[in-house]
């Protein structure tokens, strides 16, 4: 057996209670609106009542979630800010050592007395002996 052999006759079946469903649904309309000319307003003032309230909490949905993505985001951002701060903080603390050994005031130079320097006598003596040893070889 073929799948096309039994979806004709249910197919067909469906049909014929869809046109029937329909049918009697406008019947029904008729004598409803025969009775009270008014139904047809209101029914549609029901309905566009319904459309409002709907439309009305569709909008409160939207403004709920966007209100938990704002509370979300925010926190988001402090968790980073605070990420932020405490390596900027461990930085410091790590280059505080360096930055306070760069900043500890240096020895001044001693100042030297003004005018010529002495020659010592360790390099007298040494100056002394490479000339005598350049004279032997001359």
């Amino acid at each position: 057996m073929k799948i096309e052999e039994v979806a004709r006759p249910g197919m067909l079946a469906l049909g014929i209670v869809g046109i029937a469903a329909t049918a009697l649904l406008g019947f029904a309309a008729g004598v409803a609106v025969a009775r009270d000319p008014d139904v047809l307003r209101r029914t549609a003032r029901r309905l566009a009542r319904g459309l409002e309230r709907a439309t009305l909490m569709a909008a409160q949905a939207r403004e709920h979630v966007g209100d938990l993505w704002a509370e979300a985001r925010e926190e988001a951002l402090a968790e980073v800010d605070a990420a932020d701060f405490e390596r900027a903080a461990e930085r410091a603390a790590k280059a505080a050592p360096t930055a306070a050994a760069a900043a500890a005031p240096k020895k001044a130079p001693r100042k030297r007395a003004s005018g010529p320097r002495k020659p010592r006598a360790s390099t007298t003596a040494a100056t002394a002996a490479a000339a005598k040893d350049a004279a032997a070889q001359a």
